[in-house]
């Protein structure tokens, strides 16, 4: 791959784009993400969701966030990896990252009718459907 002198100049150390905040965003909000998960807290749900909602404010790339959440989720739900904490976790960071996200100007209903948005929308639904069966076996 060439040495592209535009991308060097963009991550020098001390220089400042909407990159550089954009990155902490992203990490931070992957960060929490991990820890909501790991609690099933709505708290460590509802700050990632505010770390999220920072990320899109900052940058245009959220895209990247708000579908690899939902991947992971998948992935999670593929293995058999399916719990109430991933549930609660990710329905919380879906809901007010989504409504949230809509409060920023360029961004507006997108999350509800962008394709772009549709994974995390899918994977919401069918984690809907995990827990519904999972509390009808419950129940038996």
């Amino acid at each position: 791959r060439p040495l592209r002198p535009g991308y060097i100049s963009r991550s020098v150390a001390g220089s400042y784009d909407n990159e550089a905040g954009a990155i902490f965003a992203l990490v931070f909000t992957f960060y929490l993400w991990v820890k909501a998960v790991r609690t099933g807290s709505m708290l460590w749900a509802a700050a990632s969701a505010l770390a999220y909602f920072y990320m899109v404010a900052a940058w245009g790339g959220y895209i990247f966030i708000i579908n690899l959440i939902p991947a992971h989720v998948f992935v999670l739900l593929l293995r058999g990896r399916y719990s109430h904490r991933l549930y609660v976790a990710y329905c919380s960071f879906y809901v007010l990252g989504a409504l949230t996200s809509m409060n920023i100007v360029f961004v507006g209903w997108a999350p509800v009718s962008s394709p772009e948005h549709f994974a995390s929308y899918g994977v919401f639904g069918l984690l809907q459907l995990f827990e519904k069966k999972k509390k009808k076996k419950k129940k038996k």
